[in-house]
């Protein structure tokens, strides 16, 4: 029997009980699927009724409080926050380092816009091919998951900086975040 190791973990968070594309012009979906197609969008007055420190859209962009931007940026990843309303305090989560997934099953190509409607059960691409675990970094996936609107990338943290995350998470009480284990078999 093959050996599961740990390879990353998986950042990720509560519902934050609101819509990023709520009020976004349709010109920014494929009129045939609904996919979105202007990933530059960003609302301007975004609010969101808890408190989280990091939490999901229903359809799924990752929100960053101002407090977990800050904390993120101390640690010098290469992470992008994109300010979503005029006080700058909440941000839209952008690591722009990628790690090479896939997505184990896909469904409803659209040929308009080249897009899978369908993308769900993450593929470690990026291990398969090199066999190395991530130890540091804050990472983007190469490709989204989810469904229509919400697809969208997920974000990979390597295994030191989970760690450093998770002891922030007791210091500071940064609310809604989640670390979970990626594991594949040892190579």
């Amino acid at each position: 029997m093959q050996e599961k190791i740990i390879i990353a973990y998986g950042l990720n968070c509560i519902d934050n009980h609101e819509y990023f594309f709520e009020n976004a012009p349709k010109s920014i979906f494929c009129n045939e699927c609904e996919c979105c197609i202007d990933f530059s969008y960003l609302p301007t007055d975004f609010k969101i009724r808890n408190k989280a420190d990091y939490s999901a859209t229903y359809d799924r962009r990752l929100i960053s409080s101002l407090k977990f931007k800050d904390f993120i940026e101390e640690l010098n990843f290469n992470v992008d926050f994109l300010s979503l309303n005029k006080d700058s305090s909440l941000f839209l989560m952008k690591p722009l380092e990628i790690l090479e997934f896939s997505a184990w099953k896909r469904g409803r190509f659209c040929d308009k816009c080249n897009q899978y409607n369908d993308q769900v059960v993450p593929e470690p691409d990026f291990f398969y091919k090199t066999g190395k675990i991530i130890e540091e970094g804050i990472f983007s996936t190469s490709v989204g998951f989810g469904s229509g609107k919400e697809i969208y990338p997920n974000i990979i943290l390597g295994i030191e900086t989970a760690q450093i995350i998770k002891e922030a998470v007791k210091k500071y009480k940064f609310r809604g975040l989640s670390i979970n284990e990626i594991t594949s078999l040892k190579i």
